[in-house]
């Protein structure tokens, strides 16, 4: 039987707690999963693409990544750690990070914080937010009760469109006044639609753990939700990556970063959130314009920012992919997996946002064939 205290997947007990069930799914392969999806066969979180051992070229790219953008995320830790700490009611931060991109981004700042607050003060768990399917109450309402709801502290590593931070407003405002006392913002080292409540970076650049999923995540699969189990006590669902464990570098990646923040100095004056609104605003905008462009119908088919560009190279079916500089390294590095899936390329200089993938319209293609 699953513990309600979680697991710790391939990190250390004492870095991140896993709210989340441990389910057995058989993995759906990409060009299914996107026809059920578009379809509206399935949602999205019923079901898993395949996860397999990181290619040569994706871990050449994830080094080169480290090597380029780490002393920069390093940077943006330490001063996203320093915002928290002044947050912190009376000394007391309970990290809850979204599953699973913002776990390795939440296990570092528990680490830095801890070392400003003390270890006694810190603690950190990872949960469930699914689109449209809310985020996991369950899981929230164990966290409030053992640490009282003030001291939750929602962390991601990024902000795209801002679907995670309306999502997450969006839940807590449903369920009630019992939420009243949670901050439902969004903490992240970069924020580049506005979204967030505080962000270290509005600027955009690829964070190296989006390169490798799981095997930089603690061997944790993305969070599921199969139907029967919507709205029952349960935490919401992953699949455990144990095939993955002799590629994990969880640890190593959480080592290797600690070491660069140790040398960081935090930013003076980071982004103004009273300018969050006005890139909100223009962020929609632009998602507009190219909706009406490329006759898109549904939003979601629509990713903006290098990190979410790289999750559509890698794990869904691209259609085009734009950049605004393509000389810029990140943007190098995107157009070599777009050419490793023959995906078209187009530069695109007055973007407001550096990258943009756009997902294949599977259903017009199953249409023309």
């Amino acid at each position: 039987m699953e513990s309600e205290h979680g697991f710790p997947g391939s990190y250390a007990a004492e870095d991140v707690s896993f709210l989340l069930r441990r389910l057995t799914l058989a993995p759906v392969r990409i060009e299914e999963r996107e026809q059920r999806i578009q379809s509206g066969h399935s949602h999205y979180s019923e079901m898993i693409g395949p996860e397999d051992a990181p290619t040569r070229v994706r871990m050449r790219l994830f080094r080169e990544s480290l090597a380029a953008n780490g002393p920069r995320l390093a940077r943006d830790l330490v001063t996203l750690a320093a915002m928290l700490a002044e947050s912190a009611p009376g000394g007391e931060l309970t990290i809850t990070s979204i599953a699973r991109a913002g776990t390795p981004i939440g296990v570092l700042l528990t680490r830095l914080l801890r070392a400003q607050l003390g270890p006694e003060h810190v603690r950190h768990y990872s949960i469930s937010v699914i689109r449209d399917r809310g985020i996991d109450l369950h899981a929230l309402d164990f966290i409030a009760a053992r640490h009282g709801a003030e001291t939750i502290r929602f962390i991601d590593g990024w902000t795209g469109k801002g679907t995670i931070a309306t999502e997450i407003a969006s839940s807590l405002a449903k369920a009630g006044r019992d939420y009243d006392r949670i901050d439902a913002g969004l903490w992240v080292p970069l924020d580049i639609s506005g979204s967030a409540r505080r962000a270290a970076s509005e600027d955009d650049y690829l964070i190296p753990s989006s390169l490798l999923g799981g095997t930089v995540s603690g061997l944790v699969s993305r969070s599921v939700l199969p139907r029967a189990d919507i709205g029952s006590e349960q935490y919401h669902g992953c699949v455990e990556l144990s095939h993955l464990r002799r590629y994990d570098l969880s640890r190593w990646f959480v080592q290797r970063m600690a070491a660069l923040c140790d040398r960081a100095q935090p930013l003076v004056e980071p982004p103004s959130p009273a300018a969050a609104a006005a890139r909100f605003a223009h962020s929609q905008e632009f998602i507009d314009e190219l909706m009406r462009e490329f006759s898109i119908r549904d939003r979601n088919r629509v990713k903006i920012g290098i990190g979410e560009t790289v999750r559509v190279a890698l794990r869904r079916l691209p259609e085009r992919i734009l950049l605004r500089d393509s000389a810029s390294a990140d943007a190098a590095m995107i157009a070599r997996l777009a050419r490793l899936r023959a995906v078209p390329v187009e530069h695109r200089p007055d973007m407001p946002h550096a990258a943009v993938g756009l997902i294949a319209d599977v259903s017009k293609n199953q249409r023309e064939a």
